[in-house]
């Protein structure tokens, strides 16, 4: 694990780095699980590879599976979807990234608060994305619909 900030510009070599990360965010509410989104259409495989757009004033956000296409909602982002940009790497200009949800569980089952971070797969910049305020839906449920 090699989570380094330089000049501000914070950067890891894999997505431990990015979990580390969320873990530990000044001024967050507590991140208790991470979670590495990939693609479920490729069975045991799960790519991580992705690109994602995302608004963190509406926090919506959705990610497409670099190996096939597929476009997958964060939650219920496409109910609110804001049409936001596509992410890239403020460092590189690369738009494919690793993707991670840090997710506060204070009583171990409902979950209150959701990040998102996005690691550049070019340069290992990591930057965050958005967050949501929940309404306590079961741990299980947030997964699911990451």
């Amino acid at each position: 694990m090699v989570l380094r900030t330089v000049a501000g510009v914070r950067t890891g070599e894999d997505t431990e780095d990015l979990r580390a990360f969320l873990m530990k965010l000044d001024g967050a509410p507590p991140v208790h699980e991470t979670v590495v989104l990939g693609c479920g259409n490729h069975g045991d495989e799960r790519p991580t590879w992705t690109y994602v757009e995302a608004d963190a004033h509406a926090g919506v956000a959705r990610r497409r599976c670099l190996q096939c296409a597929q476009s997958t909602p964060v939650l219920d982002s496409d109910q609110r979807w804001t049409h936001p940009p596509m992410w890239s790497c403020g460092s590189c200009g690369q738009s494919i990234a690793e993707v991670a949800a840090g997710l506060s569980v204070p009583d171990g089952d409902h979950v209150a608060w959701l990040v998102l971070g996005a690691r550049c797969v070019e340069c290992g910049r990591i930057d965050g994305l958005t967050d949501l305020v929940l309404d306590g839906p079961a741990l299980g449920e947030v997964v699911a619909g990451l």
